[in-house]
């Protein structure tokens, strides 16, 4: 059966059908979505774990003539393919790059192009005068378009046309915890007063002032809103605490490429129940540009780690109080410092409070 399901906690997903010993084939991951194989006698168990998925493909084709080919000539094919396309393959276009396009969408400029026979994959007959005159066409908010065509690629250079409208400003929000105790407003509406406590997020100036008649009129927040601020930074330490290890065992997938063009790959019999991975790319040939993506996965296993509070308790309270250094702003003035531990639960909390003089935004 293969399977590629979408969502969250795929990691824990993944440790509970390897506990389940269900043994899984081809397995690519990609953000959140999971692809794998397993055997059809393991389906039910599966279905009992991916019901919180969204299961985008669920199927028992067989690839066995896809693997057989990939194991034995794919190398082969792929220079093969590689000396025939190179011979016609520079009358084809096979990149177009667009700059400057700021409020137009390059995909609704890429689709006129289409439209008018400049694509990729088409031949390169349109010349650059032909181009730039499609694109003033198709479009009234540009004011100026150049093309170049180099090689298999076209790139294409776009000034648009100024265009005036009304702009809405965002609110200064409070950055830190603080006591308002000074304000200096040039534009804006004040939102707190002194003597105001602001938690983080807070809105301090709204972006608009009010007329006689009590109309808002919008305009870009100018002040600044200082007092007394407050920095903490709290770390937690489990008492035991379970990690993900590098066992040491590796496999590798391998994605070939001709002028960027996916082909085919070549995967691992079976994958890791449970893994991390890393990607770098390899030339293959230097006569035509022929390369391959190459994904390395680790294998990791759980590993559980005993934390002993008395002899760590003194790096945590220096790690907390260095994250709660980085947290304060260069102009801000420190005038305290407070770091408090605490054991609940059999998990070791370490927080530092810094007291500074500064903005509060």
């Amino acid at each position: 059966m293969r399977y590629r399901i979408t969502g969250y906690n795929i990691d824990n997903f993944l440790k509970i059908l390897y506990q389940k010993k269900v043994v899984l084939f081809n397995v690519n991951r990609e953000g959140n979505t999971l692809t794998f194989e397993a055997k059809d006698s393991d389906d039910k168990k599966i279905n009992r774990y991916i019901k919180n998925f969204k299961i985008d493909e669920k199927s028992n084709k067989k690839i066995r003539l896809k693997r057989f080919f990939v194991a034995n000539i794919s190398v082969i094919l792929a220079v093969f393919l590689g000396s025939i396309f190179s011979i016609f393959a520079s009358n084809y276009i096979w990149q177009i790059k667009i700059y400057g396009a700021e409020n137009l969408n390059k995909s609704d400029i890429i689709s006129v192009l289409k439209e008018n026979g400049v694509s990729v994959g088409k031949l390169n007959t349109k010349t650059r005068d032909e181009i730039t005159k499609i694109l003033m066409n198709s479009y009234d908010r540009i004011a100026q378009a150049s093309v170049i065509k180099k090689g298999t690629a076209i790139f294409i250079n776009i000034s648009e046309k100024l265009v005036y409208e009304d702009t809405e400003f965002a609110p200064i929000t409070a950055k830190y915890a603080g006591i308002v105790e000074n304000i200096n407003l040039s534009t804006g509406t004040l939102n707190v007063k002194v003597g105001d406590f602001v938690n983080v997020g807070d809105v301090l100036v709204l972006p608009f002032n009010i007329n006689q008649n009590g109309d808002k009129i919008s305009v870009e927040p100018k002040a600044e809103v200082c007092g007394k601020v407050f920095v903490t930074k709290t770390i937690a330490v489990p008492k035991i605490e379970k990690k993900l290890v590098r066992t040491g065992k590796t496999k590798k997938y391998y994605k070939y490429k001709l002028w960027n063009f996916d082909l085919f790959s070549g995967k691992s019999k079976k994958m890791f129940a449970i893994f991390e991975y890393e990607l770098y790319n390899e030339n293959i040939s230097d006569l035509v540009p022929f390369n391959r993506d190459v994904i390395v996965y680790h294998e990791l296993k759980e590993v559980e780690v005993v934390h002993d509070f008395d002899a760590e308790k003194q790096r945590v309270l220096e790690q907390s109080k260095q994250k709660a250094y980085g947290l304060v702003s260069s102009g801000q003035k420190i005038l305290d410092l407070n770091q408090i531990v605490d054991i609940i639960q059999d998990t070791l909390y370490v927080t530092t409070m810094i007291t500074c003089q500064g903005a509060i935004h």
